[in-house]
């Protein structure tokens, strides 16, 4: 019997679960990637809002790996955006609502994709995470960086800003309700190919333990 690796010997199976952590770090580094590319330069002006394409990586993080690890790539993803190719000075509270709306979408879609989990995962970012927190978050964001256009107090600012905020929403709410359909579609097929979905692990285990 040849010898097993010295991370196999923390028990049976640990094996299959290092692989499968080291596919999932090596997918969401990719994800990084692509928020980075998608928040930078997907970026559309339309009606005085910004609209980008940043919200796939972080839902496919969500989805098919896990709360935590969506959680990291919008944070992560985020923060890199803004340091590598900033538009004005970094603000942490935008980094710290990619990051939530990455851990919401986890807790409610990751384990049962459905068209209801979905659609109220949609409505929490949007509603709470892009029109509220995010609308606090620029108003500060101003006020920090002495920006006065729409007013000197949070209060002003967030009147200024609070119908091209409640748009911007309601399109990221429709966009990203049908992507979520459109997920949901084709979500089997992608969970039979990746590399970590319990099927695979279970091959993957068998197969080792018929070489021993």
């Amino acid at each position: 019997m040849p010898p097993r690796p010295f991370f196999f010997l923390w028990g049976k199976g640990q094996i299959v679960k290092k692989k499968e952590y080291i596919l999932k770090l090596t997918f969401s580094a990719m994800l990084i990637a692509l928020y980075f590319i998608t928040d930078r330069f997907t970026a559309i002006n339309l009606l005085s809002n910004q609209y980008k394409l940043s919200f796939i990586p972080l839902i496919l993080a969500a989805v098919f790996l896990g709360p935590v690890w969506g959680m990291a790539v919008g944070g992560i993803g985020d923060l890199l955006s803004a340091l590598i190719m900033p538009t004005g000075a970094y603000f942490p509270g935008f980094t710290v609502v990619s990051a939530l709306m990455g851990l919401t979408f986890g807790l409610l879609c990751y384990k049962k994709l459905t068209p209801v989990r979905g659609v109220v995962a949609v409505l929490l970012c949007q509603g709470i995470g892009g029109l509220v927190l995010n609308t606090l978050n620029l108003a500060f964001y101003f006020i920090v960086n002495n920006i006065t256009k729409y007013g000197s107090s949070v209060g002003a600012i967030i009147s200024a800003l609070a119908l091209s905020r409640a748009i911007q929403a309601g399109v990221y709410i429709v966009v990203e309700i049908l992507f979520m359909l459109l997920l949901i579609k084709l979500k089997p097929r992608l969970d039979a190919v990746l590399p970590w979905h319990p099927a695979q692990s279970q091959e993957d285990k068998a197969g080792y333990e018929q070489s021993l």
